[in-house]
């Protein structure tokens, strides 16, 4: 006997105007593995939890305690409240972010850019000490061991449930962080050159452009990478994955 379905996900028939956006998707790596261990329903939200609170960190400021003391060459310890997102949403091993304009802007500035990611590249070079901080209430050993960003810049549509205040966006730019964040697992932070920093911008703060060569449905994309992150790769995923401007 076939089930009837009540309700389905129905929208509006005209989406918004477009609206100009930054996007960025963070993956868990390893998350399968660690969901499919024994019991592991009793520790996924603390972990997740863990994770969030980072990345609320990250937006609304405040101590990060993954940056290891006695270093202060790697940043500021205590970080002033960045622009909130207007979006955001769980999609099972990560999160989508989304970001328009300050109200009575018509763009970005660049040092919120420039800030949003160092300090997700900053998250990501010691997400190890997340890991350390999980080991105290959660006894799972095979934790997810990697996050990575994708994040980008362009035009999002905005879907409004039919009868709900609930919203929905789409967008190229979407689809682009998501192949973005797993275009290359070795590398844990890639920003599309769409993002609109300069190149001494770029230099100032040891990121460098390079072309990925083969993200599905975006050919030859610009990309923005960790100067040393990427110098470190193994040769044969450059020349797979990468070409050098």
């Amino acid at each position: 006997m076939a089930i009837k379905i009540d309700k389905t996900i129905l929208f509006d028939s005209i989406a918004s105007h477009p609206k100009h956006a930054i996007v960025l998707i963070y993956d868990l790596g390893g998350f399968s593995k660690f969901f499919n261990q024994p019991d592991v329903q009793d520790y996924v939200p603390k972990f997740i939890n863990k994770v969030s609170n980072a990345m609320n960190i990250i937006f609304s400021g405040g101590k990060r305690p993954w940056e290891p003391s006695g270093k202060p060459s790697t940043g500021i310890y205590s970080i002033e409240p960045l622009q909130s997102p207007i979006h955001e949403k769980f999609l099972g091993d990560g999160a989508l972010y989304l970001w328009t304009p300050p109200k009575g802007k018509k763009n970005f500035s660049d040092i919120f850019i420039l800030n949003l990611c160092n300090r997700l590249w900053n998250l990501k070079k010691f997400f190890g000490n997340i890991l350390k901080d999980c080991s105290n209430d959660i006894p799972v050993l095979e934790l997810p061991d990697k996050i990575r960003f994708g994040l980008t810049r362009g035009t999002i549509y905005e879907l409004s449930q039919y009868k709900s205040a609930k919203r929905e966006y789409i967008g190229f730019c979407i689809n682009l962080a998501s192949r973005l964040q797993k275009y290359c697992p070795e590398l844990g932070f890639i920003a599309s050159a769409r993002i609109g920093l300069s190149e001494s911008t770029l230099k100032e703060h040891l990121y460098i452009k390079v072309i990925a060569t083969k993200i599905k449905g975006f050919p030859k994309e610009i990309v923005i990478v960790d100067k040393d992150e990427f110098k470190n790769l193994d040769e044969k995923i450059k020349e797979e994955l990468f070409e050098i401007i």
